[in-house]
């Protein structure tokens, strides 16, 4: 990826940090609060207008669809330009939850798309500074104030009862569901973050080591599968080991190793019939 585009993307990500987000946080009044598909699917003020601001932005850089939660979350058909030659997704506020909480686990990601596979990832964390890239063959960088270093995910622990991570079965069918929740529970690492975002940067930097979703979404996962991917962690599908792509919605699973990935999808996954 064009290293100009992928600055401008990364200038766009701080100034609606600076200027529609953090001024939302610990600040929100309960009118500023709605919800969508159900209780806990929350969204705020903070989430529509940053990425209102961020939609016409981004057809400005690369002119494509743009597919952001918010508006698909109003207009479904909008995901299918998933996989049209070009397409941006934008997820203003990944964490939204945590936002209304006051807690510091959210972050903005933006992915371009071609084809619905992603060739560019940027995961903004507003109260750090600190910048997640990752370009389709370029590896994975963390930008900060003293400069940018570049990511490389370790071999990890090895063993699942050491590693640390997140993981749900939300919008997975019986009876699956009740399997891969009660192994869940059993793994003495597993946290509840809040955010794919945050979550995938932990495993790029080599803090966490798994992340299994009981189902995708294009703004969500887009980012995280190709920053994970880009610094070495091994990421796919977990039905069929296939590569995400921005038009799928079926569990998906990232850890360190390919190895790592097989052992948690033999013991979470697996039913005694597969």
């Amino acid at each position: 990826m064009a290293e100009v585009l992928a600055d401008e993307v990364a200038d766009l990500l701080r100034e609606v940090g600076e200027t529609l987000i953090l001024p939302r946080y610990g600040a929100l009044e309960d009118s500023d609060i709605d919800t969508k598909s159900g209780p806990d699917d929350l969204v705020t003020i903070a989430d529509r207008e940053a990425e209102l601001w961020l939609t016409p932005r981004l057809r400005g850089l690369v002119d494509c669809p743009v597919i952001g939660e918010e508006a698909c979350a109003a207009t479904p058909e909008i995901l299918n330009a998933a996989c049209d030659a070009r397409a941006w997704t934008v997820d203003p506020v990944d964490g939204t939850s945590n936002f209304v909480k006051g807690n510091d686990r959210f972050c903005s990601m933006i992915a371009l798309l071609e084809r619905g596979v992603p060739v560019a990832s940027w995961i903004w964390m507003p109260l750090t500074a600190e910048l997640y890239y990752a370009g389709k063959g370029e590896g994975a960088l963390l930008g900060t104030a003293t400069g940018r270093h570049r990511l490389r995910v370790g071999l990890g622990p090895g063993d699942l009862q050491v590693m640390q991570g997140g993981g749900n079965a939300l919008g997975m069918a019986e009876p699956r569901r009740t399997k891969v929740r009660a192994e869940l529970r059993s793994l003495p690492g597993r946290r509840f973050p809040g955010s794919s975002g945050v979550l995938g940067a932990e495993i790029a930097r080599g803090d966490s080591h798994f992340l299994f979703h009981g189902s995708c979404t294009a703004w969500d996962h887009a980012p995280v599968d190709l920053l994970c991917r880009e610094a070495g962690a091994y990421a796919a599908m977990i039905g069929d080991e296939q590569p995400f792509t921005a038009d799928r919605t079926e569990p998906f699973l990232v850890t360190p190793t390919r190895s790592d990935w097989h052992n948690f999808r033999d013991k979470v996954w697996t039913l005694p019939s597969d």
